[in-house]
């Protein structure tokens, strides 16, 4: 099941959209997974701000448990996409 949908994502992100075995930042070579989960951690981020615009966290019971939910939800869907199999 989970092999069907890694094969499924594999045919919906183009291969030159994948990210690199390693990623050379000033000199530091970086895992993918380090840079998934940074971008994870900034969408988390501008989706609790823009649901706090919205008024809609006083229906979240803990906000900070949220923010680490949604951290891990984007990460987890951006490596599945974005890394290399």
């Amino acid at each position: 099941m989970i092999v069907d949908l890694m094969e499924r994502l594999a045919r919906i992100v183009p291969p030159d959209w994948r990210l690199p075995a390693e990623i050379n930042l000033l000199g530091f070579y970086l895992t993918p997974i380090f840079v998934v989960i940074i971008l994870g951690i900034l969408l988390a981020g501008v989706s609790v701000w823009l649901i706090d615009i919205a008024r809609l966290t006083r229906f979240i019971w803990h906000p900070p448990l949220f923010l680490f939910s949604l951290a891990v939800i984007y990460s987890i869907t951006l490596s599945l996409l974005f890394m290399p199999v």
